[in-house]
This record gives structure tokens, C-alpha cells and sequence, in this order.
């Protein structure tokens, strides 16, 4: 079994200092100190009568020495991963069952089996500061068959990033392209956006560059700019910029949404491959849709909102009925398929009836409104195809 590696001891000299009252510096050898032990216990069975019983962890007193100023950190390790439970400054931790097993089955942690017993270890170390360092001694483990019961705690929602810029008004709100969460709790945030210049609009600005900012909200509060590989919420962060284009974009956010990097990989095209459109080697490529004609008396809004529908289609004149798969840049590398409702990557091949003129359009926007009230997380990309007139 795998544990965290501690420093036993002061890693230079291999000693213990500790002040007494007339400053004199005594020295221990680090292996005289004496580590806590944790005391054995019993079986833990988690049910929906007890979660709010109390359980506590005892462990005999770490002795640097001296009367230092200890603070334990109590572990749990399943499967080699470890997990901090918690901190105390006595040599005891209570916790519920409740909290325990909630932090147990968390998939960010150690992700124990949801109502199952499993064999978990415990553990604790004690850490004492001196300076600006810290030192660590661990205890022994102790092995508990622990029985839980599934998560109390909320259920993860998987949440959006919102883009705004001169190419969609300057509107995070109802023009805000989305990225959305690509795990329970990643604060990762990825997904296809057309970053236009805001060309022949009032947005368009002198270097023909696309300006933009993300938004954790739907509105400017915490908005994110300023260096792609370190962007930050304070004060009034600076424009991000892109040339415009076709870009998969991936977000990666610090857990206070606070700061962040993103990553901008330039996109060919994203097309629907497949036996409907003559066979699996030939690629019908989609067009961002909605983009207005040049001088159009409503250019701006039609404009700002084919940005932000991030809706891409195309019609194949001579498709006959079978299978398909939507993919990007001629390659399977990124692809879906499945239910068109909520595509998945990498999915199952999509049937089509129809044949003849045919239209196939792909939709990485998502439903926000829905989503946000779907706790089973589907993915937020759709599909249609239907008869072409």
C-alpha cells in the first residue's frame, strides 16, 4: 500500500529544535521522536438511520521532544489514493457518519463504492512548524471495513462558461457563447466556438482581431482576462485576443474561478461523415449558421447571434437513408454520435430515414435552462437531420 511520504524530520541536520526559556536550542535525533499510533476500531456500517451518529478517531500523541504546537491531519487511503478527512489539534477527530461517508464515496477523492463495504486504511500525521518549515511524522495505519450508503451531499450540476467579446456585442448574457464542464467538478471547460472579428459591424475594432473575456455568470461580475496562460478577475482584467476563426477552446479554471489559462486549438472544419452521404470516407462540411449577407439591414443582430447560437449546418443534395457521425477535421479523433438529443463523443452511429436532400446540423450551445435542472449531467451537444427542401 502506497502512503504520503513525509519528512520524518529536519531533512538537513536529521535534529529537533526546540526554544526554551533562555533561549537555548536543545537538539533530538530524529529517531527518537515517537510518532502517534492510531488506536484499532471497529467496523463502520453507514445506513439512513445513523448518518447523524458520531465517529471518532483516536491516536497517542506524537513527543518531539518538547511541548511543540502539533497540528494532526487525519487520512484515509482506498486503492492507494490518499484523502485528507480532516484536522485537529488533539489527539482525537469526530466526524459523522454522514460527512465520512460523503467523503469517501467522493469521485474527487477516493471514490469508494457507493453502498458496499470496502476495506479502507486510516492514518494521521502530525505536523509542527519551525520557521517557515514544516516537518511531518506519520502514524500507523489501521485497516476498517466500511460499509456506506450513497452521497448526501448535492449533486454536481455541470456548469458553463460564458464568452464574451466584440464578436457577439459585448453581451455575456443572452449573447454569451458557452463552454461547458467537462467532469463533476473539474473546473475545466471546453467546446466549439466560431470567434468572429465583428466584421461590418459596431463592434468591430482597428486590428481585425477577435476581442474576448469569460464570464463565470451570465453578466460581467468576476469576468476573466488579460494573459492566456494566466488570466485573473481583478480589477478590469484585458481583452484576450484570437484571430478570427474556428476554434475548440479548453478552459481551465482555479477552484475559486478566480484565475485561469485557456488553451485555443485552430479547427478545420466539422463536418457529417457516413454511409447517408455516399460512404465512411467522404465529409459533407457544416457552416456556421445564421452568419447575415454583407450589407444586410439587420447585420449586427443577425450577426451577433449566429456567434452565439454556435449552431453549424450543411445540406448534402444527394443523401440516401443509413448512418452518420458528425466529427471535426476529417478525423475520428474527435467525433459524436449516439442520441442526437445529447451527443457523446466517440457515440454510436446516428441512423437517418431521409434521402435526398437532406440537412445535418450540430449544436454546441446547449440548453442552459435545462441543464441546470437535469441532474444526470447529459452531454449539452445536439444534433438534428431532417428533409431539405
Amino acid at each position: 500500500m502506497k502512503f504520503l511520504r513525509y519528512i520524518s524530520i529536519f531533512a538537513a541536520a536529521s535534529l529537533l529544535f526546540a526554544c526554551y526559556e533562555d533561549d537555548k536550542m536543545m537538539a533530538m535525533p530524529a529517531d527518537e521522536v515517537v510518532a502517534p499510533v492510531m488506536n484499532e476500531m471497529t467496523s463502520i456500517v453507514v445506513d439512513e438511520t445513523n448518518l447523524n451518529n458520531e465517529v471518532t478517531f483516536t491516536w497517542s500523541e506524537v513527543d518531539y521532544g518538547y511541548p511543540a504546537e502539533v497540528t494532526y491531519s487525519l487520512f484515509a487511503n482506498y486503492q492507494d489514493v490518499d484523502y485528507q478527512i480532516g484536522q485537529s489539534y488533539t489527539a482525537s477527530y469526530t466526524i459523522t457518519k454522514e460527512n465520512l461517508n460523503n467523503a469517501l464515496v467522493n469521485t474527487k477523492g477516493l471514490a469508494v463504492p457507493e453502498g458496499a463495504t470496502s476495506t479502507v486504511y486510516f492514518y494521521v500525521t502530525s505536523n509542527i512548524s519551525a520557521g517557515n518549515d514544516t516537518y511531518a511524522k506519520r502514524s500507523n495505519a489501521i485497516q476498517m471495513d466500511i460499509t456506506t450508503v450513497k452521497s448526501t451531499a448535492a449533486p454536481w450540476i455541470r456548469r458553463p462558461l460564458y464568452i464574451a467579446g466584440n464578436f457577439q456585442g459585448w453581451n455575456p448574457g443572452a449573447r454569451g457563447p458557452v463552454l461547458w464542464e467537462n467532469g463533476e467538478n473539474s473546473d475545466v471547460y471546453e467546446g466549439l466556438v466560431y470567434l468572429g472579428a465583428g466584421n461590418n459591424t459596431s463592434n468591430k475594432l482597428d486590428d481585425g482581431l477577435c476581442h474576448f473575456k469569460f464570464c463565470v455568470e451570465n453578466s460581467w461580475a468576476g469576468n476573466l482576462g488579460g494573459d492566456p496562460d494566466a488570466f485573473t478577475n481583478e480589477g478590469d482584467p484585458a481583452h484576450l485576443l484570437a484571430e478570427e476563426g474556428l476554434y475548440w477552446i479548453k478552459v481551465t479554471l482555479s477552484a475559486d474561478h478566480s484565475t485561469g489559462s485557456v488553451k485555443l486549438t485552430p479547427v478545420e472544419s466539422i463536418s457529417v461523415i457516413g454511409s447517408v452521404v455516399g460512404n465512411w470516407d467522404t465529409d459533407i462540411d457544416l457552416t456556421l449558421a445564421g452568419v447575415p449577407a454583407v450589407g444586410d439591414a439587420d447585420y449586427d443582430n443577425l450577426y451577433y447571434t449566429a456567434m452565439q447560437n454556435q449552431i453549424f449546418t450543411g445540406v448534402c443534395d444527394n443523401a440516401v437513408a443509413g448512418e452518420f457521425k458528425y466529427r471535426l477535421n476529417h478525423d475520428w479523433a474527435t467525433n459524436w454520435g449516439g442520441d442526437l438529443a445529447h451527443l457523446e463523443p466517440g457515440g454510436a452511429n446516428i441512423a437517418s430515414p431521409y434521402s435526398g436532400k437532406v440537412r445535418f446540423s450540430i449544436n454546441f450551445h446547449g440548453d442552459i435552462d435545462a441543464l441546470a435542472e437535469d441532474t444526470t449531467n447529459p452531454s449539452p451537444i445536439s444534433g438534428t437531420v431532417e428533409q431539405a427542401e
